[in-house]
C-alpha cells in the first residue's frame, strides 16, 4: 500500500547521511499521485542542507498545485516539467542532475498509458545537501507541503538513462542496484531496502496507507502441484492457465478456465451410468496404477461383470471414480493458496488465517470467503 500525507505534519526525512549531491550526479525516480491541490507549491522531495535552512534541489509543484517543476538556488524558474499532476490520478516523475550546466539538470514525466516527456534545464547555486526529507521542505519546516501520496522512490548517486528510468517506473522492485543511495518502495513503510539502512524518519504524525500505484505484476515460474507438477506461466493480470500432469496412473489433460467439478456416476448391475453437465468433461487417457484404461471404453461383451480383472475393467472404471471422489474430498478440506478473486497468494494473518494482501479477503477450506481483515499500515 502507497503512503500519503493528508497533513504538514506527515512529512519524513532522512538525515543520518549526506544524499547524493547534485553537482556530481543525483537520480531520483518515484510514482506520485495528488490527492489535494492546495493551489501553491507543493513539496514532493527536497535535498537541504544546513539542517533544512537552505536548499539544494527541490522537486515540487509550481504556484498552480499542479505543474512538476525542479527548483534550485541558482534557478528559481525551475525546470518545468510536462504532464501535470491531476487530482487522484496517478503520475511516474524522475530527476537526473550530473552537474551544474545549462543542460545538465533532467526532469521526466510520464501519464499512465502516455509517453515520457523529458525537458532539459540547469541545477545550480546549492550547498552540498546534508538531509532529504519527502512530503515537504524540511523536519523543522511545515509550510509547501504535498498533499498526496509517494510508491517506489529510490536514489542514485548515478545520473540514470531514460530508458532506466522507464525499466524503474515499471517494474515493483529495484531494477539498477549499481550506485543505488536509498530505496523506499513506501508500501507498507517508510523503510529502506537497498540493504543501506538509510530509513526514513517519521514525522509527528503518521502516513496513511492507501492503494499502489498501476504496475502491471508478471510472474514467470512453475508450482509443483500436491496432484502432480503443475507448470504454468501467469503475466499481467495475476491469472493461471497451464496444463497439469497427473501423479496418479500417468492421467494427462489440459486445464482452462473456470474451476471444474467432476460428477459422480452410479455402477448398476454391471452398467456404468452417470451424466455431466456444462463444462464437466475430462477426455483423456490412464494408465498405471488405473489398469491401463485407453480411449473410450463400451459396454461389457457378457450379461454378466468379468472378473475383477486389473486391466481394462468395469471394476477399474468404478476405482478412478471413487480415485476421483477422494481428491475432490480432499481438495475441499484443504485451505486454497490463492485469492480466488484475484489469483494473489494468500498470507498467513495473525491468528494464522489465510488472506489476501491485495484485499485484506479471507479464506478457508472449501473454498469458503470468511470476511476481511485490514491489511497495509493505518494512520
Amino acid at each position: 500500500m502507497s503512503q500519503r500525507a493528508d497533513a504538514a505534519t506527515d512529512r519524513v526525512s532522512y538525515t543520518a547521511a549526506p544524499p547524493p549531491a547534485p553537482a556530481t550526479a543525483f537520480t531520483a525516480v518515484f510514482w506520485a499521485r495528488l490527492r489535494a491541490d492546495l493551489d501553491t507549491f507543493s513539496t514532493m522531495m527536497r535535498l537541504h542542507s544546513s539542517s533544512g535552512a537552505s536548499t539544494a534541489v527541490t522537486i515540487t509543484t509550481g504556484s498552480s498545485g499542479t505543474t512538476p517543476i525542479v527548483v534550485s538556488p541558482g534557478n528559481t524558474g525551475g525546470i518545468i516539467g510536462a504532464d501535470a499532476l491531476a487530482v487522484d490520478t496517478w503520475r511516474m516523475l524522475a530527476v537526473t542532475v550530473g552537474g551544474t550546466g545549462a543542460t545538465d539538470g533532467r526532469i521526466y514525466t510520464r501519464a499512465v498509458g502516455g509517453s515520457t516527456n523529458v525537458v532539459t534545464g540547469q541545477v545550480t547555486g546549492g550547498a552540498t545537501p546534508d538531509g532529504i526529507t519527502l512530503f515537504g521542505r524540511s523536519i523543522g519546516e511545515a509550510g509547501e507541503w504535498f498533499n498526496g501520496g509517494l510508491a517506489y522512490v529510490r536514489v542514485w548517486s548515478a545520473v540514470l538513462s531514460q530508458s532506466e528510468i522507464e525499466a524503474e517506473w515499471a517494474s515493483a522492485t529495484i531494477v539498477r542496484t549499481a550506485g543505488v543511495w536509498a530505496n523506499w518502495p513506501m508500501l507498507t513503510g517508510i523503510t529502506d531496502v537497498s540493504g543501506n539502512g538509510r530509513n526514513l524518519t517519521a514525522g509527528s504524525t503518521a502516513l496513511t496507507s492507501e492503494d499502489d500505484p498501476p504496475i502491471a505484476s508478471t510472474i514467470t515460474g512453475t508450482a509443483e502441484a500436491a496432484f502432480g507438477a503443475l507448470g504454468a506461466t501467469a503475466g499481467g493480470v495475476r491469472r493461471v492457465n497451464g496444463g497439469a500432469a497427473a501423479a496418479y496412473g500417468g492421467l494427462t489433460a489440459a486445464a482452462a478456465g473456470g474451476r471444474t467439478v467432476i460428477g459422480a456416476a452410479g455402477l448398476s448391475g454391471g452398467t456404468l451410468s452417470g451424466a455431466a453437465a456444462g463444462a464437466r468433461t475430462v477426455i483423456g487417457s490412464a494408465a498405471g496404477a488405473f489398469g491401463a484404461l485407453d480411449a473410450a471404453a463400451g459396454p461389457p461383451p457378457g450379461p454378466e461383470p468379468a472378473a475383477a480383472a486389473e486391466q481394462g475393467s468395469w471394476y477399474g472404471l468404478l476405482n478412478i471414480l471413487h480415485e476421483a471422489s477422494d481428491m475432490r474430498r480432499e481438495e475441499m478440506e484443504r485451505p486454497p493458496v490463492a485469492c480466488l478473486d484475484c489469483g494473489e497468494p494468500l498470507r498467513s494473518g495473525p491468528r494464522s488465517e489465510q488472506y489476501c494482501p491485495y484485499d485484506g479477503q479471507v479464506w478457508e477450506a472449501g473454498n469458503r470467503r470468511m470476511g476481511r481483515i485490514r491489511v497495509g499500515v493505518g494512520r
